[in-house]
């Protein structure tokens, strides 16, 4: 079974002008996602996503990231992947409770490890690569850390 491909003429949202895009949905559903959908014509749509991701750099390289390595929408895609990651992370460092100041200390220092792991991948495909990693994974990577915290 075909879909049908619709192509409507649609207005930049930066500088517009008109353009065509093509929706695969039904004609009713796409009058709609074209009403509300911010367009961008392809020129637009670079540097939009350009400034996002300087935003992204700058924001990353405060906290001791540092610029990642690969083409522009590699690099573009990764900034966006690191933050949800970072993300993660912190939603997962706030929602740890602790039963003594020891167990706090433990747990800050493997967060900080982890980090350092974390601020050594420079190139933007192991971002990529990584970003279905859930808040699990990063739980399991810092006991494991722990743990070897612990052992010394």
């Amino acid at each position: 079974m075909t879909k049908n491909i619709y192509t409507y003429d649609v207005r930049c949202r930066t500088c517009r002008t008109m353009f065509k895009v093509q929706l695969f949905e039904s004609h009713e559903k796409n009058l709609f996602l074209v009403d509300k959908k911010d367009c961008y014509c392809e020129e637009c749509k670079k540097e939009y996503f350009s400034q996002q991701t300087t935003k992204l750099s700058i924001a990353h390289q405060a906290i001791g990231f540092p610029k990642l390595n690969g083409s522009l929408k590699m690099v573009s895609w990764a900034e966006k992947i690191r933050a949800e990651l970072i993300s993660k992370v912190d939603y997962l460092r706030k929602s740890l409770k602790f039963e003594n100041d020891d167990e706090k200390e433990l747990s800050g220092k493997a967060f900080d490890m982890f980090f350092k792991e974390w601020q050594e991948k420079t190139e933007a495909k192991w971002w990529i690569d990584h970003r279905k990693m859930t808040v699990r994974n990063i739980s399991k990577r810092v006991a494991e850390i722990s743990e070897l915290i612990k052992k010394e």
